[in-house]
Formats: C-alpha cells, sequence, structure tokens
C-alpha cells in the first residue's frame, strides 16, 4: 500500500510540473575552486572548477554591469573591471521572474524570484584542451527558452556535449519579461539613444553576451571566428532575432533554432490598450502600466487608471515606473507555471527590423546569413494541451486522461503543424531561396514514452514541445517529462539518438554542415531545397531511424484542412482556429489574408474580437 501511494504521490508531481521541467538543475552549491582553471579576462582574472565529462566550468562570469537602479531599461553597460581574482564556482542569480518549475531554485521562495542583477554566464570546455592550443575549439553559445518571461541558464547542464564532442559551451542569462522588453513612448526621450528607446533590453544583453564571447572565449580554447548560436523555444526566437539585428553582425558564424518562432512585435501591439482600434496585447505596455497604478492606489478601477496614464508627462511616467520593485512589476501578473504573455521582439528599426523577419530574411544583404539549422517537434502542441482541462481530465484529482483522443490528436496537429509550416518550411523556403548559405531543417519524431495503468506518455506528450532539449545536453535526469516517461524498453534507444543528436549539432558547430555526424558514421543529412528529401527525421531505429524525407507543411495546406475539415462543425471555431493560426502569428503580417478569412464564412466575427478569446 506504502508503495502505491508513493507512486501515485510521484504521478501528481509530474502532471503539476510536467510544463518545461529544468533540463538539469545544479544547485549542488559552489565548487571546489582548481587552480588549472585560472584564466586572464579583460575585465580580471577568473578561476572555476572540474566539472563531470572530463571538463572544466566557469559559471557566474559577469558580461555586463548589474541592470538596476537608473540601468532598468537602458541598454547592458561594461563591466566594472577587477583586480582580484573571482571565484566563478556557483551560479549567479536567475533573473526577475515568476516562481515556477523553470527558475532553477530548489524550492518555491516566493511569488516573485530572481535578481535583477543577472546578466553572467556559464563556459564548460573540455579538460584535455588547453587555452594555449593553436586548434581552438568550435563555441556553441545556449540561448535558454521559457517564453522569454521564465527560465535561467543555471538548468543546464553542459558538461556532456562539451565533452563528448569536443566544443566550449556558453550558457547566458537574459533579462526577462517586462525587464527584458518594455515599449512605451515615456522611454523614448531626448537623453535616452536609440539602444535605450528600444525596448529590446534582452535582445542586447544576448548581444552583450556574444561580444563578452568574441573578445574572451580563446583565453576558454575557443575560436572567436566559429561560432554558434542555439536556443529552444522562446531561445528558439532568440536566435532568428539576433540573425537579424544589424548590432549582431560578425558575433557569430552558425545559428540553430529549436522550436523557434521568426515573430516580432510591430510597436502598436506592444503599447497601444487592448481594446483601441488596433488592438494591443493584453499585457501591452498601457495595459500593464494601468495595473501598476490600480495596483499602486493611484486609481481605482481600469477605466480611471487608463485615464490617469493619459494625462501624465513622460517624466512623471518614467519616475513612476523606475519607482516600482521587481516585486510590484510582477504583482497581479499570472500563467502557467510563471510564463505570461509579454510583448517581446520589438521592431524599433535599430535592434530589430521594422520589417518582419520574412521580409527581411528574403535579402541576405539584410540580415547576418549563416548556415542553419531549423526544427520543431512533431508533437509540439501536446506539452499544452496536456495541462489543459479542456482536453485532459484528471482521475482522482491527479491522474490524467485524454478525454477525446480524436480531437486531442487533432488539435495538436493543427497547432504542431502550424509552426513547423512557418519556422520551418516556409522560413526555409524563403532562405534558400535567396541565399547561397545552407539550411538544414528537421522534425523530431520520439513518442515512445512509457505507458502503464496510470497514464501513456506516448498518447499524452508524444514528440512533445522542450523534450529533444534533453538529448542535446545529454541529462535526462530532472529533464523534460515525468517519472516514468524513460524505462528499461525505452532507455537504450533514448540515449543513442541523444548521441546522434550531439553528433550532427557539434559538426554543424564545426563546420557549417551536420554531414554525417562528428563520428562520420550517420546517415547524410542534406540542404534543404524546394524538392526532393529536405527534412531530416530525428528518431530511434523502433520509430524508424534517422532519415530524410519530404514530407512539406506550408501555410496554403493548413488554410485548406481547416476549409474542408468535416470534424468542424461549428463556424465560429472554424474561424477562430483560423485566427489562432495566421492572424495571432505575427501579427498576421505574414500569413494573413482577410480574404481567406472571408472565404469561410466568417466576416461576421471580428477577428481580433476573436483572437482575445483564445
Amino acid at each position: 500500500m506504502k508503495k502505491n501511494v508513493v507512486i501515485i504521490f510521484v504521478v501528481l508531481l509530474a502532471v503539476l510540473l510536467v510544463y518545461l521541467w529544468p533540463a538539469s538543475s545544479r544547485e549542488e552549491g559552489a565548487k571546489t575552486p582548481d587552480t588549472a582553471t585560472e584564466r586572464d579576462i579583460q575585465t580580471g582574472p577568473v578561476i572555476g572548477s572540474a566539472d563531470a565529462s572530463n571538463t572544466y566550468v566557469w559559471l557566474g562570469i559577469p558580461f555586463a554591469a548589474p541592470p538596476v537602479a537608473g540601468l532598468r531599461w537602458r541598454s547592458p553597460q561594461p563591466v566594472k573591471p577587477w583586480i582580484k581574482r573571482l571565484k566563478t564556482t556557483t551560479f549567479r542569480d536567475p533573473c526577475v521572474q515568476l516562481s515556477g518549475p523553470l527558475d532553477g531554485l530548489p524550492d518555491d521562495s516566493g511569488a516573485v524570484v530572481g535578481s535583477e542583477d543577472c546578466l553572467y554566464l556559464n563556459i564548460w570546455s573540455p579538460r584535455d584542451h588547453s587555452s594555449a592550443a593553436s586548434d581552438t575549439l568550435p563555441v556553441m553559445v545556449w540561448i535558454h527558452g521559457g517564453g522569454n518571461t521564465i527560465g535561467t541558464a543555471n538548468t543546464y547542464d553542459a558538461s556532456t556535449l562539451a565533452g563528448e564532442e569536443q566544443v566550449i559551451v556558453v550558457t547566458l542569462n537574459y533579462r526577462l519579461g517586462f525587464f527584458g522588453w518594455m515599449s512605451h513612448p515615456a522611454l523614448r526621450t531626448p537623453d535616452r539613444d536609440a539602444l535605450d528607446a528600444s525596448g529590446n533590453y534582452a535582445n542586447l544583453d544576448m548581444i552583450a553576451a556574444l561580444q563578452w564571447v568574441s573578445d574572451n572565449i580563446a583565453n576558454f580554447g575557443g575560436d572567436h571566428n566559429n561560432v554558434t548560436i542555439f536556443g529552444e523555444s522562446a531561445g528558439g526566437r532568440n536566435v532568428f532575432s539576433l540573425m537579424a539585428s544589424p548590432l549582431a553582425k560578425g558575433l557569430f558564424h552558425r545559428a540553430i533554432a529549436q522550436s523557434g518562432s521568426v515573430g516580432t512585435t510591430p510597436l502598436w501591439r506592444a503599447e497601444n490598450f487592448h481594446d483601441d482600434a488596433r488592438p494591443g496585447q493584453a499585457l501591452s505596455s498601457r495595459e500593464w502600466l494601468a495595473l501598476q497604478l490600480k495596483n499602486a492606489g493611484r486609481a481605482k478601477d481600469s477605466s480611471a487608471a487608463r485615464a490617469a496614464q493619459m494625462l501624465m508627462s513622460k517624466e512623471e511616467t518614467l519616475e513612476f515606473m523606475y519607482s516600482r520593485s521587481a516585486q510590484e512589476i510582477l504583482a497581479g501578473v499570472s500563467g502557467g507555471a510563471g510564463m505570461y504573455s509579454a510583448p517581446q521582439s520589438f521592431r524599433d528599426g535599430t535592434v530589430l527590423p521594422k520589417d518582419t523577419l520574412y521580409t527581411v530574411f528574403s535579402d541576405p544583404s539584410r540580415y547576418n546569413s549563416v548556415p542553419l539549422i531549423t526544427g520543431t517537434n512533431r508533437d509540439e502542441a501536446k506539452l499544452f494541451l496536456a495541462l489543459d482541462p479542456e482536453f485532459v481530465k484528471l482521475r482522482f484529482g491527479f491522474l490524467p486522461r485524454i478525454k477525446d483522443l480524436q480531437a486531442y490528436n487533432e488539435v495538436s496537429a493543427y497547432l504542431s503543424d502550424g509552426w513547423k509550416a512557418m519556422a520551418v518550411d516556409g522560413t526555409a523556403d524563403i532562405i534558400a531561396a535567396n541565399t547561397s548559405e545552407p539550411v538544414f531543417a528537421y522534425r523530431w519524431d520520439w513518442d515512445e514514452g512509457g505507458k502503464n495503468w496510470l497514464v501513456d506518455y506516448s498518447e499524452l506528450l508524444g514528440a512533445a514541445h522542450g523534450l529533444e532539449v534533453a538529448y542535446i545536453f545529454g541529462g535526462f535526469e530532472g529533464a523534460i517529462g515525468a517519472p516514468g516517461l524513460y524505462n528499461d524498453d525505452n532507455i537504450a534507444g533514448r540515449d543513442r539518438l541523444g548521441e546522434d543528436m550531439r553528433s550532427y549539432w557539434s559538426e554543424f558547430a564545426s563546420t557549417g554542415a551536420p554531414g554525417k555526424g562528428r563520428s562520420g558514421t550517420l546517415p547524410q543529412w542534406t540542404p534543404w531545397n524546394q524538392s526532393g528529401a529536405n527534412l531530416m527525421l530525428l528518431d530511434t531505429a523502433r520509430g524508424g531511424g534517422l532519415r530524410m524525407v519530404n514530407e512539406p507543411m506550408t501555410v496554403a495546406m493548413l488554410k485548406e484542412r481547416i476549409a474542408q475539415d468535416q470534424n468542424i462543425v461549428d463556424l465560429r471555431s472554424r474561424c477562430a482556429l483560423h485566427v489562432q493560426l495566421f492572424l495571432l502569428a505575427n501579427a498576421g503580417d505574414d500569413v494573413w489574408n482577410e480574404a481567406d478569412y472571408n472565404a469561410l464564412g466568417c466576416a461576421q466575427f471580428n477577428p481580433w474580437t476573436l483572437s482575445a478569446e483564445r
């Protein structure tokens, strides 16, 4: 009986925390300094420690000044140099965020966790490679996910990737949510330059980290002329943004976007009220400011807060914004696992282009054109649907059961295929047609999660969002998932697939093409083309193995599927799905077409009203 109670409790935890559980929790405390890790960098000497997989590690190296007090909502500033050797043997605080399973902290220490002083990076280097060697190693810079509102570099253990594949791995923190992205007219004043006025402070943090890598990574054995940026989910979105930013030119030489997005935000979506003719997002800067005024007792309701802020001068607005503490800035904001939907990646014209990335990527002279890998997971949406009571009920209050498997799979397919159509096929088509730099595409298909009388992960999660990250880093303990996802039946295949993926990723970092992997033994991964096999399926032998296929998914195909789908019996639902896939994608600027919407019979429904219901 006691054993059964333990099993039930563990499954309960899995259900509650399945969403983006950290790839590796590393809160074991400070490591022992190792004199072999003494390095001199531009701002002063550092010392790190030995780590697993025959690596050295340096944790918590500052790459920019703490963005606190008057430096909040400003571009990152240089680090103040030091003289005494700096111990870099423990992680620094995560950036400010709502508490949740991605904050990297050992417990829920409050509704708001982390610090505004968070601009630090971590480095792993193979122990048997001298920093003075002439054969410097490829550098891989990881950008973590979490909707750009939660997460931290602290939860990614890169020792396996660095040690096994002989690469230098850097993981970095960047400001999150309202601290990393804030576009408001009050921030555009004569005393603030274009960077301070951009609102894209997190993008600038990433660029500052890449500049640090360019200036210092040779001291750790890395080649500053061979830097690969790679990231997953919001991290993949940031990879695309860095490709588009003129300020990142020359700071990286390859790019990998895992489950990324080419979405950027026009200023009207970032700033307008939600009920304006051109509606802002629910947490636009004006909506956020209204919430702050109510929380501060300066307005009794939303209407009064809206009126009050329109009467405030820029100086008064700035003074009020800067007076708010980190806890107050996030008060009243909520979201699943701590993630909230804040505007980000603004088309400011300085950090990011005013045009959409589809437009920018059609002209290689307008972006940082480098070899690219882009891909998605086959069942991206199942990670989110698994926690949605509309689709999954909890037996006895905690055991998940899909209500209607057919409907569950159909909704997941629409959302997941839409992700692939825009982040993979659409992006690859545009780039491959306009530049000589190669594009490589993949779909991750592993769906062999364990199943028992409690839960069937092969159906509930399948090849869900985020599951592939642990395969890249090689650490499955504490990774996304749940107890029982991996078992004696699937671990061998899982581990082999992880080895193969790391081999492809590191070969791409080394040469700009995944080829046959760093091992030279894998199936040839060929570049994207308009016809023929152009997509690498990443799966175990049980699922068909690694193989090149041609399985296109385009926006046109999805629009036709929605129009013809007999399982959608309600017109409003059909229109709402069309809006969700095409209007909410990049504010509709790339794939929305009003004629297509009206052809469905949807003219009677205001699409922005439907979008607010999603």
